[in-house]
């Protein structure tokens, strides 16, 4: 049995479902469960997957239960769950801030639980994915596990204590290198150039610096080095930069992210 079911069809829930059919799953092998009966009625007849008749229902019939619901729904989620999942079943969380000894916590047993923290990127197929395993899981179902979510992106294995990094660096991250490319745009627009334009080129500065970068292995401090000439106009923007304390500011908007993150699955 390697159905896969996801409880919540929000947009991570549909996301998910998008990039896991293009990357060849079938629809057939994709149960879902949504608790706005609209909403579910809505996604299962947009993609062709099933709709589970509950959370027990969905549990029971999938190898691969992936909660996609919000944090504060964990323990109605869990709870309905619960009477379905064995040592058969994988439970893979996407929940920010819920440890996978709080999700064993709530369905009262022992269970195999993997802990996903996503980013935005999945919508596309480059999302960035911290994932920890808790101890029942074996080596091989881990990697199984890796290569069910490898459509959604880069797998990166980490320990539990560093998810809320995770959280910070991958799932906060977007929105701060969004504020970037937004004052990069506004840049453009202050030195006269058309917003349309400003935002094009922007955008693609970042794109092909990002696709260099992974071409050829490197490190951003080396790349940088050879677009800074001597005396040129990159390197007179970088010391201004450097004078603002550009890096520490974003040190310190990470450590705060991580820092909420904790807060919260506290």
């Amino acid at each position: 049995m390697k159905r896969v079911g996801i409880m919540g069809l929000g947009n991570m829930g549909e996301s998910i479902t998008r990039a896991l059919l293009g990357a060849g799953l079938a629809a057939a092998d994709i149960l879902s469960f949504e608790i706005k009966p609209e909403r579910m009625r809505t996604v299962t007849e947009a993609y062709g997957i099933g709709g589970a008749a509950s959370p027990r229902d969905l549990a029971a019939q999938c190898r691969y239960v992936i909660l996609a619901v919000k944090p504060q729904d964990a323990k109605t989620a869990i709870s309905a769950l619960a009477p379905s999942i064995d040592e058969s079943r994988i439970i893979i969380s996407i929940m920010a801030g819920i440890t996978t000894s709080s999700i064993t916590s709530m369905l009262g047993k022992p269970a195999k639980v993997v802990r996903v923290m996503p980013n935005i990127g999945v919508a596309v197929g480059e999302g960035a994915l911290g994932v920890t395993a808790n101890y029942l899981l074996a080596p091989d179902e881990l990697e199984s596990v890796a290569a069910l979510l490898a459509p959604l992106g880069r797998i990166v294995e980490v320990n539990e204590e560093q998810m809320d990094a995770v959280t910070a660096l991958g799932g906060s991250g977007p929105a701060f290198f969004l504020s970037f490319l937004e004052a990069m745009i506004d840049g453009g627009v202050k030195m006269g150039l058309p917003r349309d334009k400003a935002y094009a080129l922007a955008v693609q500065t970042i794109k092909g610096t990002v696709a260099l970068l992974e071409k050829e292995h490197s490190h951003p401090v080396l790349m940088k080095e050879k677009v800074t000439s001597p005396g040129g106009t990159t390197i007179a923007g970088l010391i201004v930069l450097e004078e603002k304390g550009f890096k520490g500011i974003v040190v310190r908007a990470l450590e705060a992210a991580r820092t909420r993150a904790g807060e919260l699955s506290g």
